[in-house]
């Protein structure tokens, strides 16, 4: 199989296998995903092909191929950007989530159609992020019980 890239695009699918084989890995220190990381390697051992070896250098020691820093960097910054949206959105459906089991029980949310348990859920939710966007976690308080 043989699939041609521009070099645009070639350091476009560098860019989205590093910040795959994050995604799958970056929390690991056992239990790593060795195929990710192998894709990982061989699609920077391609680079010189498509005109980019700026961008990668090989490491004898571990016998591996990495984006060079300033590359990583680059990358890295949209990482940030995912991270720090995934906080906000996870945070406000999980306190969404927890509102709609301390308002209406368990079992009540358990039997809610999932239309309506998606408007009571989305109410919750719009209140959280206007209230994020508004005042950060400035009001955010854990209760700790007496």
């Amino acid at each position: 199989m043989e699939i041609k890239f521009t070099r645009d695009q070639y350091a476009q699918l560098m860019r989205l296998v590093y910040l795959g084989n994050w995604v799958v890995n970056g929390f690991h220190s056992e239990d790593i995903d060795e195929e990710s990381d192998a894709l990982e390697d061989y699609v920077y051992s391609k680079a010189r092909d498509c005109g980019l070896e700026k961008t990668t250098y090989y490491d004898e020691e571990q016998n591996a191929w990495y984006p060079k820093s300033s590359t990583e960097d680059e990358w890295l910054a949209d990482l940030d950007e995912y991270k720090n949206d995934a906080f906000w959105d996870e945070l406000e459906y999980r306190l969404a989530d927890r509102d709609l089991v301390s308002r209406y029980g368990e079992k009540a949310v358990d039997g809610m159609s999932s239309d309506e348990r998606q408007d009571e859920e989305r109410k919750l939710v719009d209140q959280y992020y206007e209230e994020f966007q508004k005042n950060g976690l400035k009001n955010l308080v854990l209760m700790r019980p007496s």
